[in-house]
């Protein structure tokens, strides 16, 4: 099955009639409405599919999915593109919405649930973004994104947990009375010293969150989303969103290319292996076997495809969007070519022409993950153990 943005790229090729869902068959605007029925969670990629196209085949597009029935992935897609970076096709979605004046003067309806101590009052004006970090995820997709920001004369700083496959999870925040300046980040959450982290873009912090919000949607916590609206704002959904770079799905693509790509993003993200039982159990037959020879996609092709086929394809997702973020990550701290990397591989696997055991990414991915269970078969960070 096609992702969204293969779906967003059939509809703008399409010739204007194949917009309309009159016809002999499912035209691709057809299509990629019942997809986003099936998954609401495919807004995201259709929303940075629509991003990355000519302004008129966008507003083309948009036009047509105002007039569509409405369904939670379709409303969800709206309302992403309601902070589209286009003018013209941010105004337009507003106006249908009725959003406008919520989405500019953080009029947003107050959320149930209860309310944690410390929490600041959230006053009419609005905040003041003073620091920010971002970190990069780990072997599961999840990392945190920290801001501070002062309102009314206090400060707020509220860390919040990230998941890729779920959004915004969990939040720990702190208020003050008097606002400090040097707001130490460090100081107040040691825990996210500990990897690799951007600080003070606020472009990044905010998309990511916006993104992550996105994900989590009606399932976003309380206590998470009145942090969010303290800190950051009422109405924050519709704030600014992470759009993809045409340079990743057009920069070459050739095996060799892509392996070295793979290795190096591997190498950057220690944590990215597969620890799973399955995994250690192959890891240890290949020792066994072959006398502890490391593992080898040739000559242990049978294992690969086993891997592949009973656990990593059904990961693909998770790492597509790790890359996603990695790619934001890296960007945003000037590392061009990680960020091409992660980037071009993210697009890929997007693509299910390529979720097969062979491709560079999956090798790559396969053979560390058995390499490391290899050295670590029968210690304590065996997961058969107990």
């Amino acid at each position: 099955m096609d992702s969204p943005a293969r779906r967003i790229e059939t509809v703008a090729a399409a010739p204007p009639p194949a917009l309309d869902a009159s016809g002999g068959g499912p035209s691709p605007i057809v299509e990629l409405l019942e997809g986003l029925e099936r998954d609401p969670e495919d807004s995201w990629d259709a929303f940075q599919g629509l991003e990355s196209l000519d302004p008129e085949i966008r507003s083309q597009i948009v036009d047509e999915l105002l007039r569509a029935p409405a369904s939670e992935g379709l409303t969800r897609l709206l309302h992403l593109l309601g902070a589209s970076r286009d003018d013209s096709v941010r105004a337009t979605v507003r106006e249908a919405l009725g959003t406008g004046r919520r989405v500019d003067r953080g009029e947003a309806a107050r959320p149930s649930g209860p309310r944690p101590s410390t929490l600041p009052a959230v006053h009419g004006e609005p905040p003041r973004l003073v620091r920010s970090l971002a970190t990069a995820v780990d072997g599961e997709g999840v990392g945190a994104v920290v801001v501070s920001s002062v309102r009314g004369g206090r400060a707020a700083t509220a860390a919040f947990l990230c998941d890729v496959r779920r959004g915004l999870r969990d939040v720990l925040g702190e208020a003050e009375e008097d606002f400090d300046a040097a707001v130490d980040l460090f100081e107040r959450f040691p825990e996210i010293a500990r990897g690799p982290l951007v600080e003070d873009v606020p472009e990044l912090a905010m998309g990511l969150l916006a993104g992550s919000l996105m994900l989590s949607g009606r399932e976003t916590p309380p206590a998470v989303r009145e942090w969010l609206d303290a800190i950051l704002g009422r109405g924050f959904h519709a704030g600014a969103f992470l759009a993809t770079r045409p340079e990743w799905s057009s920069a070459a693509t050739d095996p060799g290319a892509l392996a070295e790509r793979s290795w190096r993003i591997l190498e950057a993200c220690p944590t990215w292996v597969d620890r799973s039982p399955l995994t250690f159990d192959l890891a240890e037959e290949i020792s066994v076997r072959e006398r502890r020879a490391a593992a080898d996609p040739l000559r242990d092709a049978g294992a690969y495809r086993f891997l592949f086929e009973r656990r990593i394809l059904h990961r693909l997702e998770l790492y597509r969007r790790m890359l996603l973020w990695m790619a934001f990550f890296w960007d945003a701290g000037d590392e061009a070519e990680l960020s091409l990397a992660a980037g071009v591989l993210a697009d890929q696997l997007g693509d299910p022409q390529y979720a097969v055991p062979a491709h560079p990414f999956t090798v790559a991915l396969t053979t560390r993950s058995l390499h490391e269970a290899q050295r670590l078969v029968g210690t304590a960070s065996d997961p058969r153990r107990g």
